[in-house]
């Protein structure tokens, strides 16, 4: 080969570097804009792309990226399976039950990763049932899944069959069967809920593992459960009451020996109730390391409030275990297009997001027109509608919500530090693909214009009232390239 062809050769690579680097460095100035905004058509919208720029500009508000500073890893987000919403789901005819799963689950939906699903029946099933009510059957010889098999089973099948990603599935129980509890029914509990019986106590650690199993055989692995499901609340509904104390005995003693022996990699969390005495659960049944070993996480709901800092601080106390929020919702009922359900949505999962939650999993995925079924007439909203009469298919402000957060920050996205002086929710990832994800919420009745300040690179972004913004963009402009 010539000096003169290698010549031509290293110029033909050099032009070519070059144009590949004028590229990137455009396409890694570029930010990509989705939107939701109550006073506009805008659901998850793409807007046109704004463009970071070199040169520095006066605003009266900042917002502030710092990707040196990293927190929590994210674990997902998602919805329940319950079986409200699997009857509901049932009912519709095939397009729409095709819609509703592609919502959710599909590659241009919500992308859903962390679901959950009920252990025996829950307020948002038919009736009251549970998987064995053979009295005194300790050793579980009657326990069957059936009755999941008629609406649930096929509802997580085919939302597992649409989506691209694993699905970390976790299940809970409301109330153990009648026979096992003080007060002798499924609905409502004596304190303690389940009767002071070693052979019960065994029996219900049992129980667990066999669901486990049983769902293992149809093709269903459960990545997780919760110990009991709100466990200070003696509801009217199915509810078996613990205080912090039994429930770190139970774990220590029956349920966490038994899942070791059976269920090796599931993952254990503990509470699985309000904000308000997570604090005092996490101290209680962490400080104890014979129950602390078999739980890596702790549940909590939303229904007593924000409550951010107790996060904060169950954190600090137990950093090597992960917080999960697993369920919230609107209830009283549908109110078919409130903006202000969404916007309690976005506050509560943007505020736990910055206070350490790893994930947050809605409630019911879809309800009737009326809020149900529920058995007891506890009517709640969903960000999913369907109306059983007429086959139509009713999408939420929640859902839109939902959506401007699942769809963009991926599982094993790290939360970054972010900082704005205006009346804005702010929370910023860096997910695994390199490019940065940050979620501004302004939930006033003004517009506000803000600065973005990438570092060293800035860029004028406008908030329009009562709306939810995904900013993407890549992390870093590249600088290395590779030409063969």
């Amino acid at each position: 080969v010539s000096t003169q062809s290698t010549g031509t050769m290293d110029l033909k690579k050099l032009l070519i570097l070059i144009s590949l680097f004028a590229v990137l460095s455009i396409y890694s100035q570029t930010i990509e804009v989705v939107q939701s905004a109550r006073d506009t058509g805008d659901r998850l919208t793409p807007k046109p792309n704004l463009q970071f720029s070199s040169v520095n500009f006066a605003s009266t508000y900042t917002l502030t990226v710092d990707t040196t500073t990293t927190y929590q890893t994210i674990l997902g987000f998602g919805g329940a399976f319950t079986e409200a919403a699997a009857w509901v789901w049932a009912q519709l005819p095939q397009a729409k039950k095709d819609e509703v799963i592609q919502a959710y689950f599909g590659p241009n939906g919500n992308r859903y990763t962390v679901c959950r699903t009920h252990i025996n029946s829950c307020d948002f099933s038919l009736n009251s049932y549970s998987f064995d009510d053979e009295v005194n059957d300790y050793l579980l010889k009657n326990f069957t899944i059936a009755r999941s098999s008629q609406y649930i089973i096929p509802f997580i099948k085919s939302a597992l069959s649409a989506s691209s990603q694993p699905i970390k599935i976790f299940a809970t129980p409301w109330s153990p069967p009648a026979w096992m509890k003080g007060n002798g029914q499924m609905d409502g509990s004596s304190f303690p809920g389940l009767k002071s019986d070693p052979r019960i106590y065994q029996s219900w650690a049992l129980f667990y593992s066999k669901f486990l199993t049983a769902y293992q055989q149809i093709g269903i692995d459960i990545w997780g459960l919760t110990i009991q499901n709100e466990p200070e609340f003696a509801a009217p509904w199915e509810a078996c009451v613990y205080n912090p104390e039994q429930e770190r005995d139970f774990l220590k003693n029956y349920l966490g020996p038994q899942l070791a022996r059976d269920h090796p990699n599931v993952t254990i969390m503990i509470y699985d109730h309000n904000k308000d005495h997570v604090v005092n659960w996490v101290s209680t049944i962490f400080a104890d390391p014979e129950a602390a070993k078999y739980a890596k996480g702790t549940a909590v709901h939303w229904y007593s409030g924000p409550q951010f800092d107790n996060l904060a601080t169950a954190h600090n106390l137990h950093p090597d275990k992960f917080l999960l929020a697993t369920e919230a919702c609107n209830c009283g009922g549908v109110s078919l297009g409130n903006w202000g359900r969404g916007e309690s949505y976005g506050y509560d999962i943007i505020g736990d997001l910055n206070n350490w939650v790893v994930g947050w999993t809605d409630w019911n995925m879809l309800l009737d027109q009326q809020g149900g079924p529920n058995h007891l007439g506890n009517y709640c909203d969903a960000p999913l509608i369907g109306d059983t009469k007429t086959s139509t298919l009713y999408y939420q402000p929640p859902y839109y919500y939902m959506g401007q957060i699942s769809r963009f920050v991926f599982p094993g996205s790290i939360r970054i530090k972010t900082s704005i002086n205006a009346g804005l929710s702010v929370v910023g990832f860096k997910r695994p693909d390199n490019k940065i994800v940050i979620v501004v919420m302004n939930g006033g009745d003004s517009e506000v214009t803000f600065k973005l300040d990438g570092g060293n690179r800035y860029a004028k972004v406008d908030s329009p009232a009562h709306s939810i913004l995904s900013l993407i963009h890549i992390s870093e402009p590249t600088r290395q390239a590779e030409i063969s």
